[in-house]
């Protein structure tokens, strides 16, 4: 897949692209005009206009706002998507979400408010 390409799905995105490296600690707010996948640590919110992976291991302590969000990692500030959120088994999640459409498996873990299709 190519970043910025179009994708009809969250799940289609590509593990392989990715917008840092595993490991890598962020801090500050992150803004991203793509689709990406997140393998970091920010201390700060991400921001996407597309669809955004929250990989396994990664951590957000601020809001993460995009399009579309698979959750797979962990978000301390909320997830805001104007598409579909999606919390994979393993994944948690604090605070609110707010989405269009909501698909929690289960085995997620998520605690805060719940506002879908508003």
């Amino acid at each position: 897949m190519k970043l910025g390409a179009r994708h009809p799905e969250v799940e289609t995105v590509n593990p392989n692209d990715r917008m840092e490296g595993k490991g890598i600690q962020i801090g500050g707010s992150v803004g991203l005009a793509q689709d990406g996948v997140l393998r970091a640590e920010v201390k700060g919110d991400v921001r996407s206009s597309c669809k955004l992976v929250i990989s396994k291991g990664s951590v957000v302590s601020g809001v993460v706002q995009a399009r579309d969000i698979r959750l797979e990692g962990e978000v301390e500030g909320g997830v805001e998507g104007s598409g579909q959120v999606w919390l994979v088994a393993g994944s948690r999640l604090r605070s609110r979400c707010v989405a269009a459409s909501l698909r929690i498996e289960p085995g997620a873990d998520f605690s805060g408010e719940i506002r879908v299709g508003e």
